[in-house]
């Protein structure tokens, strides 16, 4: 069967959108680029320099705020993997209070992620209703300290809540994917419940799972609201450690470099991500 060629109003109706991405997100990370060399300068003099990105890159907060988003998107994006995958695995099969569990799980969507960080904040703070709890119930002796700990712990639980509707639909599309049919025939085979669901369910779903992960990473990695108000004193994120240098300092072709190693990092992990994608297909 011959394809149908590309007609000319084809590629007219691909210009509102397509045009749109070229013109301002292009143009917004090219000048991010130019700025973090010194052109285009905002507060200073426009030339060629490499001293921002020494600046930079020899900063050991800065390298710790790289770090600690790295491991803020990584954590996320697996833990709200986890949670997610069961709920899917429920809402494919069906059962009682189906309807009543949906609901509950979609009212992050309509929330605000800074008025979501402060609502988590009564539930993890020091004396918020979590550690009330668990000194009602004897389990411990005094508070935890689950809001703004150092290793950031109180950013993933507000992460994975905030973002867990978002995955979950990703996720349960990739489910519904799955025929009934090949279920069946695996069980008939003798397949018991956890070689089902390691061996067919996480197998033909990866395509979803890997999809939401590189998304809820994006999310996760550049965050600025969650973690200013849930995240540790030091180190700050990526998008904090930005907007110090821009508003507090003034340096505002620093925090472009900053910027362009936001990006770059994004398209290291969709590479990443494609390449694995391409490894596992060639396994299935």
């Amino acid at each position: 069967m011959k394809e149908k060629e590309i007609s000319p109003i084809d590629i007219l109706m691909l210009f509102p959108g397509v045009g749109f991405i070229l013109l301002f997100i292009g143009s917004s990370i090219f000048l991010t680029l130019v700025q973090s060399f010194g052109l285009f300068s905002i507060t200073g003099k426009s030339m060629f320099t490499l001293e921002n990105w020494k600046a930079i890159l020899q900063t050991r907060e800065s390298m710790d705020s790289l770090f600690f988003s790295l491991k803020m998107g990584l954590l996320s994006s697996i833990g709200t993997v986890v949670v997610a995958f069961p709920i899917a695995l429920f809402f494919r099969k069906g059962g009682t209070g189906k309807g009543i569990l949906g609901s509950i799980i979609k009212v992050p969507l309509f929330i605000p992620a800074l008025v979501a960080a402060f609502l988590i904040l009564n539930l993890i703070s020091y004396h918020g209703l979590v550690n009330t709890a668990l000194m009602r119930l004897n389990l411990i002796n005094e508070p935890l300290r689950m809001l703004n700990d150092k290793f950031g712990w109180g950013v993933v639980f507000i992460q994975i809540w905030k973002n867990l509707p978002f995955v979950l639909l990703i996720v349960m599309a990739a489910l519904a994917s799955i025929r009934d049919d090949t279920i069946d025939a695996a069980k008939n085979l003798g397949a018991g419940y956890w070689s089902v669901f390691f061996r067919m369910y996480v197998p033909l779903s990866m395509p979803g799972i890997l999809v939401s992960m590189i998304l809820m990473f994006i999310k996760a990695f550049g965050d600025f609201p969650i973690c200013s108000v849930a995240g540790p004193i030091y180190p700050s994120s990526m998008a904090q450690r930005m907007q110090i240098m821009a508003t507090i300092y003034q340096e505002w072709d620093q925090a472009a470099v900053l910027g362009v190693i936001i990006i770059v990092t994004a398209f290291i992990v969709i590479w990443a991500y494609s390449r694995f994608a391409e490894l596992f297909k060639g396994e299935v």
